[in-house]
């Protein structure tokens, strides 16, 4: 990923458009058109090979060799194999930044057989200019009058950003947009996205103050690790809502292979988006309506809805949308009843909905407002109305607004109807009031709001505590290597079980036995009934997922207490065996007690691997009586407890153990343990391909794993989101007070530490720190400096166990944010005040500028304030240069930690070099 040249293509000084002429139907010329017709101020010049003088007025040479200056951009609208030989001409002439509008390229084939597009890609990367598309709409940044479209119509200047994949669905959205009121600093295409791509622009919107929220049609991810990565750095600080096309395997342009276990890939990019903070909506319509509640109305402070209506028929289809997504209704208080009931005719419901009947008055709606803003169990309130004879809906719209400010309420509005009330909504556009034309759409809206709220938590949340297994992964890790030299792509029942085992897993007590005679041995020295299973070579497979077609096959038989009832069973079993899996080999029989006291709700839990998002965690049913692949629910690893806990909530499963489970809570947080040590096995061992256990039941101890079987891969693939870094981890001992410290990265575990290693610091450690003072520190503030992502932003802390009582405490942290382009990255480091004079803040800073030099990033930088002496000492130590910035009022550090080697490196650090 890299932003690379990109305020070239968003504020280029001069633009080439390269075959634009003056035919109607000519590309360039239309692209031209709307460059001049937008107010385009820098320098415009055509390249065409007809000898024109100029195109539209703007003059025109016939080669890019006669430019007597290199412009930032140059759009190319020239035929398909003419492009990969421009874009080379092109970089070879300094010219940074392309947009490639000529389609087809991934149809048209170059002379070795590959799609033109590609060629495209290698002539950009052997030259380094950047490009955008090709195939796509064009560029519009409306706020400095540019648009480089071939768009039927320009943007409005706003703070929205859209980034989409199809030119067709752009022009839509431009057209929506605007009948909206809805204005955009950024709207483009990326097209074929043979360079430039999502995470490049995300990056880059990410940081741009004019952007509040970003919109994404998506159609593939190429990259996931890299959109990822940069996706949730951008959804911290701003909406980023997306609608991703292709839902279905009938509707997918790009193919996906998918991984064992998975029918569609449509969950894979469901969990993905949710786990990067992006809130997933199903069309362009509700786009646009989360949109609206989202920069429009406040952070929820409950998730419960009031409604009022001058009428029970709207406050009804609300209530009936509310269940149906899953929300709920507000309770009102016994003195908001009252006090309501002072207005309402003596037959009202005295509950929610409200209805405030057909005559309903301005001041009756403004007086409603005012009685719900006092309830304490009130937060968000739907305000409806239906045009009547007797009423002005522009006046009632006026007393909404009125009532509305200086309340806490979040107040949302539908105003029934089109042609007259259309003024009324217009009214609350003004006045910054979301509004919507039927109830449905309103309700879905504010529920967006909820689901972008919940999945921000995922983001920031403090997960549970959960214990690590620690004991026998050399061994297994020994186990998995022998296999994969033996040439073998799965491991054994037994060796399954013991990869589980080491890992802490409870499982069955199993035997495994060659032939009957030798199960009929284990039943004579067992004396009570036994379970007997057939094992062969599909079977240690996982995910051996029958067509609804098949008859089900029965691979178990339980309950056997007596020798002929078992031999009937292994010839049962061996027939069944060879009717379903004719063509895998034998491999005998596995025995259990029977009544090994487990049992409850049975869950399918797994790993699976896909080509393109690596290891994914699954989770569903298991069991002949449901639809398994139904219930199967997907999410990345690596996870924690909460995560684990949001992927078991997602199930059909999770609602039978909530409501038929005798010990609930027990049994949730066992199958959320065991979700967890899945994700740390994929982990630990990537060559894992696959691993499932089904079923996945219950004792006295927690959760236990029946069966259980692992495919192995040679090649290792590690997750798209960057789990902890244990290998970081490191000891030392302080000299004065001789403690014991670890040094490491942060955790999400260790936010309450954090959070008062902040707090018993003293005002003016505080002020030297944050540049100002704090007294207080909220729980979301400290979430936000644990919750990080370690492929763009690392924190080390310093903790040792705690001298007054159990657990670690916090002593220091240093922490850096790296630029995607990894040139430059930006520390602040902070020492507990009791820790003067123990060498601490040279320990955590020497550990991060060894980390970021060995990650290749050229500089590390940072401010201080002038009378921070102790910081400034320590910066020279460490071999930092100073500088007084009097512009910002703070000293400027800077250290060289590698050499530039590239021009355009060279070019952002300064002129040749470093400065």
């Amino acid at each position: 990923m890299s932003t690379r040249y990109l305020e070239s293509l968003f504020n280029p000084e001069s633009i080439a458009v390269i075959g634009a002429s003056e035919r109607a139907d000519n590309l360039g010329g239309m692209v031209l058109r709307n460059l001049l017709g937008g107010g385009y101020p820098g320098r415009l010049v055509v390249v065409n090979q007809s000898d024109y003088e100029n195109v539209h007025g703007v003059p025109c040479v016939r080669k890019v060799s006669k430019l007597d200056f290199s412009p930032d951009l140059a759009i190319i609208c020239t035929p398909p194999d003419t492009v990969p030989k421009m874009i080379r001409k092109l970089g070879e002439c300094g010219v940074r930044t392309a947009i490639v509008m000529t389609g087809g390229m991934s149809r048209t084939h170059s002379k070795t057989g590959q799609p033109l597009m590609y060629s495209v890609r290698d002539a950009a990367r052997e030259t380094g200019i950047r490009v955008l598309g090709p195939n796509t709409i064009g560029l519009m940044v409306p706020a400095r009058h540019l648009n480089a479209t071939y768009a039927h119509m320009g943007a409005i200047p706003g703070r929205v950003a859209f980034v989409g994949q199809s030119g067709t669905i752009a022009s839509s959205v431009l057209d929506w947009a605007f009948a909206r009121g809805v204005g955009f600093s950024y709207f483009l295409t990326l097209g074929d996205g043979m360079d430039i791509d999502h995470d490049d622009l995300i990056d880059y919107l990410a940081q741009d103050t004019q952007t509040r929220a970003i919109l994404l049609h998506i159609e593939n991810i190429p990259n996931p690790r890299r959109f990822m990565s940069a996706v949730r750095v951008a959804s911290r600080t701003k909406p980023v809502i997306a609608v991703k096309s292709g839902r279905v395997p009938e509707s997918e342009w790009f193919q996906h292979q998918l991984p064992a276990g998975i029918k569609r890939s449509d969950p894979i990019y469901d969990a993905m988006l949710q786990r990067a903070g992006v809130l997933r909506v199903d069309g362009l319509g509700q786009m646009f309506d989360a949109l609206e509640t989202l920069t429009r109305m406040r952070p929820l402070r409950r998730e419960s809805l009031a409604i009022m209506a001058n009428g029970v028929g709207p406050g009804v289809l609300a209530v009936d949308r509310l269940a149906d997504l899953g929300g709920e209704l507000a309770e009102l208080s016994d003195t908001t009843v009252k006090n309501l009931g002072e207005l309402l005719p003596p037959y009202w419901t005295r509950k929610n909905p409200i209805d405030l009947n057909y005559d309903a008055t301005p001041e009756l709606y403004g007086k409603a407002i005012k009685i719900l803003a006092k309830d304490p169990n009130v937060a968000n309130v739907l305000v409806m109305y239906a045009p009547t004879l007797i009423e002005d809906s522009l006046q009632i719209a006026d007393a909404v607004v009125q009532a509305s400010k200086g309340t806490r309420l979040n107040i949302f509005t539908c105003w029934l109807g089109q042609s007259t009330v259309m003024d009324s909504r217009e009214e609350f556009y003004r006045a910054g009031l979301p509004s919507f034309f039927n109830p449905e759409k309103a309700v879905m809206a504010f529920m967006q709001h909820v689901r972008h709220q919940r999945i921000q938590r995922l983001l920031t949340e403090t997960p549970e505590s959960f214990t690590d297994h620690f004991s026998d992964r050399a061994n297994t890790r020994k186990l998995v290597a022998r296999a994969l030299r033996d040439g073998r792509r799965h491991l054994s029942n037994r060796e399954a079980r013991q990869v589980i085992g080491d890992y802490g897993i409870n499982t069955i007590e199993t035997g495994y036995c060659d032939d009957v005679e030798e199960v009929l041995e284990v039943f004579a020295v067992e004396r009570r009934p036994i379970d007997v299973t057939v094992i062969h070579e599909d079977v240690c497979h996982p995910f051996l997922d029958l067509s609804p077609t098949q008859r089900r096959y029965k691979g178990t038989v339980k309950k056997l207490n007596s020798e002929q009832v078992i031999i009937d069973s292994c010839r049962f079993l061996m027939e069944e065996y060879r009717e379903h899996f004719p063509e895998s080999g034998f491999l005998g029989f596995a025995v259990q007690r029977s009544y090994q006291h487990v049992g409850g709700i049975e869950f399918s839990v797994g790993i699976t691997r896909d080509e393109v998002f690596g290891p994914l965690v699954v989770c569903g049913a298991a069991g002949a009586q449901i639809n398994i692949m139904t219930d199967r629910q997907i999410a990345l690893p690596p996870l924690n407890m909460v995560l684990a806990r949001e992927l078991l909530r997602r199930t059909y499963m999770y609602k039978l153990l909530k409501e038929h489970s005798l010990k609930p809570e027990e049994d949730i947080r066992a199958v959320s343990e065991t979700l967890v040590t899945l994700s740390q096995i994929v982990i630990d061992i990537p060559e894992i391909k696959g691993l499932e256990i089904s079923p996945l039941l219950f004792n006295e101890q927690g959760a236990v794993a029946v069966n259980i079987s692992i495919d192995l891969e040679g090649q290792p693939v590690k997750p798209i989101i960057q789990p902890y870094p244990r290998e970081l981890e490191e000891w030392l001992v302080l000299p004065k007070s001789g403690r014991r410290v670890i040094i490491r990265p942060v955790l999400a575990q260790d936010e309450p530490a954090h959070r008062l290693f902040h707090e018993h610091q003293s005002p003016e450690s505080i002020r030297y720190r944050f540049f100002q003072y704090r007294k207080h520190f909220s729980r979301e503030d400290v979430a936000q400096m644990v919750q990080i992502d370690y492929d763009r932003e690392m924190v080390f802390i310093a903790n040792a166990p705690r001298e007054d009582g159990e657990g670690e405490e916090t002593l220091g942290t240093v922490r850096t944010w790296t630029d995607a382009d990894n040139l430059r990255c930006e520390f602040a480091v902070m020492v507990d005040d009791r820790m003067k004079g123990e060498g601490l803040g040279v320990a955590l800073m020497q550990k991060m500028i060894d980390y970021c030099r060995a990650g290749g990033t050229m500089e590390m930088i940072g401010n201080v304030l002038p009378d921070n002496r102790p910081m400034l000492q320590l910066a020279e130590h460490l071999g930092f240069e100073i500088k007084y910035n009097p512009e910002e009022e703070v000293m400027d550090l800077r250290l060289v930690l590698n050499e530039p080697k590239k021009d355009w490196q060279k070019e952002r650090l300064g002129k040749g070099g470093h400065l």
